[in-house]
């Protein structure tokens, strides 16, 4: 995937965020740093990583990256702000950000019955936190010298960042004013803060998955269940993809086998978006 600098990744203990640090790892990356607001589950995913790095030493190849964990909480300004910054302070350099941190609030009743409390959480976390991080990443991705592809002698890059929107982002879907609103939001600051810096070697993307197996949407039977009755129907390949196929996606995006991709917003999704 072309990944050997340092990756920085939100919501990173659980789910899509989970399985986009293991990526990293797997695919050679020097380092990762992993956030999110659940200090336990940090705990629990470095672990997880460090035994599948000593696994892999222990193997025909070597493998070697460091990991980093930081508990914060992307709606805070100034956590944010000092945790991106510390991460590239201890690295020395920041080549891909991935911000998969999210939540999902259901309105019942639709729109008109919505909580401002919860379509506030909802902005505050979705789209303010993936401003908060995109902001600080781009500033000091613009101050570092690129890195050079160990792709064919592309273009050099200076940095690549991934903003997780949905399917949602594109399509209208009921109970989900706050998440649908953010979701497209999030497509539409990828695009146009891609356009700012395209010319300068920063690139920024967003990834797009559709419905996806992850602790989220399997743990609850009855979810689970409906769910699968949705992709039956509304899913050309009738299944749900799994957390792994959308960190590849993501990885691609990141890296530079996508050097000429930048204010996309890539579908991730078993063909829902192409009906």
């Amino acid at each position: 995937m072309d990944v050997p600098g340092f990756a920085l990744i939100t919501g990173g203990a659980s789910g899509i965020g989970r399985a986009c640090a293991k990526a990293f790892v797997k695919e050679g990356s020097a380092g990762i740093a992993v956030l999110d607001v659940n200090s336990e589950a940090l705990e629990v995913v470095k672990a997880e990583i460090l035994r599948e790095i000593e696994g892999r030493q222990n193997g025909s190849t070597k493998a070697t990256c460091q990991v980093e964990i930081y508990p914060v909480n992307v709606t805070s300004e100034d956590q944010v702000n000092y945790v991106v910054n510390e991460v590239a302070r201890k690295f020395g350099r920041l080549d891909y950000v991935v911000n998969a941190a999210g939540i999902a609030i259901k309105h019942e009743g639709g729109a008109a019955f919505a909580k401002t409390s919860d379509w506030q959480r909802v902005i505050d976390i979705n789209l303010t936190g993936t401003f908060f991080v995109l902001r600080a990443a781009a500033k000091i991705m613009l101050e570092q010298e690129p890195i050079l592809s160990a792709v064919d002698g592309r273009p050099l890059q200076r940095g690549s960042i991934v903003n997780f929107g949905s399917i949602q982002g594109v399509v209208g879907i009921t109970l989900s004013t706050a998440y649908i609103a953010t979701k497209h939001a999030v497509i539409g600051l990828t695009r146009t803060a891609s356009e700012d810096y395209a010319g300068v070697g920063l690139r920024i993307n967003a990834i797009c998955p559709g419905y996806t197996e992850t602790p989220m949407t399997t743990k609850n039977p009855q979810v689970l269940k409906a769910m699968q009755e949705r992709v039956s129907s509304a899913v050309p390949m009738q299944r749900m993809g799994s957390s792994q196929e959308i960190a590849d996606g993501v990885l691609y995006l990141a890296g530079g086998r996508s050097s000429f991709v930048t204010g996309s917003a890539l579908m991730v999704d078993g063909g829902y978006t192409s009906r």
